[in-house]
């Protein structure tokens, strides 16, 4: 049975990429990469996304001084709205600067922050690592069809720091240069920060366009690395297509994870070419701003929406030789869409899949 489509009302990201849509398509188009030091952790020179007029006030959390940017821009909230709020680490800089013993509950503080600038009373914190984002708008998505609520925002937010960047770069997963997804000589992820937010409901006049599917699954076949065959995404992507009785040709284009690590493109490549056996772009926001953790899969949808009005895909940045089973879906240069229907894919740590079906509105 086909879902009933979910609108969207307002859709808004900051990120390195830009503090407006306007200024971070300048960027996508341009295929530039916003990467530079951090000044506020010593990086021992490795480059981030870094949001640089993000100045948070004594003792507060750069995840707070995002926070409150983003919810001045969003429109008067409609009673009754439930938050979904996708946080990797939330506002990890506090436990960074606790005196020692002391451990703050850093995601409850971001949600509890969040709910006092949004005033909003129902919320839900989602970590489910990379993949809050798209798991957070999932669970919104469901949530309306139900009939469990008639508006529900959804923000996706993390900020860069000293401890993930250390953790990621003892895993020896981070990039010594600069992030290139799909690239034949990628050798790591780029951090990011970067805040999105989508407000959804289940019916409306007028939307910016519409969540038509929305599945996940959990492969569990590693703690951090992916299943490398590729079989669980392709699985769970064919699952989503499946929802809509849709063919992989009517997909214009897809928004990739795209990390710019070996094991995450090698097996979203397979699985791409195990469900798209014809050309079809394809593109990671990561080349330009870097890995933004829980905000992620709502940056995906609000900039993917941004690319379907345009009907192009922005070239990938980064990107100098593709790697292999790349050929077909990356370009170095802006692709058309034939299409306003797009799929957004999202993963995470402990084998988290997600996959979302995007079309921008014809209106």
């Amino acid at each position: 049975m086909i879902e009933v489509p979910i609108h969207i009302l307002h859709a808004d990201g900051i990120s390195t990429a830009g503090t407006t849509i306007a200024d971070a398509m300048e960027t996508f188009y341009g295929a530039r990469q916003a990467f530079s030091l951090p000044s506020h952790f010593d990086s021992k020179g490795l480059q981030l996304g870094i949001i640089k007029d993000l100045t948070p006030e004594a003792d507060e959390s750069r995840a707070f001084t995002l926070l409150r940017r983003l919810c001045k821009r969003l429109p008067a909230l409609p009673e009754g709205t439930r938050l979904y709020l996708a946080t990797t680490v939330g506002a990890i800089d506090l436990l960074e600067q606790a005196p020692l013993g002391d451990e703050p509950d850093c995601n409850n503080l971001l949600l509890q922050e969040a709910k006092r600038l949004t005033g909003l009373s129902w919320a839900v914190l989602v970590a489910a690592a990379c993949a809050s984002g798209q798991t957070a708008t999932a669970m919104a998505m469901r949530a309306l069809r139900l009939g469990h609520c008639k508006h529900a925002l959804v923000i996706g937010l993390d900020i860069t720091s000293e401890f993930v960047t250390g953790g990621f770069a003892s895993l020896r997963a981070y990039s010594p240069t600069v992030a290139r997804p799909y690239d034949r000589n990628r050798d790591g992820l780029v951090l990011g920060e970067g805040a999105g937010a989508l407000l959804l409901s289940a019916e409306a006049a007028t939307s910016l366009g519409t969540l038509t599917a929305a599945y996940e699954s959990c492969d569990a076949s590693h703690i951090t690395a992916p299943d490398l065959s590729g079989i669980p995404l392709a699985n769970l992507i064919k699952r989503t297509l499946a929802e809509q009785q849709l063919s992989p040709q009517e997909i214009a284009a897809v928004i990739g994870h795209g990390t710019g690590t070996l094991h995450n493109d090698a097996s979203e490549l397979a699985a791409m070419n195990q469900v798209f056996t014809h050309s079809v772009p394809l593109l990671s926001i990561k080349g330009f701003i870097g890995h933004t953790l829980g905000a992620t899969g709502v940056l995906q949808i609000v900039y993917g929406l941004e690319f379907i009005k345009r009907r192009l895909l922005p070239p990938q940045a980064g990107l100098l030789s593709p790697a292999e089973g790349a050929e077909h879906f990356v370009s170095d240069k802006a692709q058309p869409l034939r299409s306003n229907r797009i799929l957004s894919v999202n993963v995470g740590f402990g084998g988290l899949n997600s996959t979302i079906i995007v079309e921008g509105s014809d209106k």
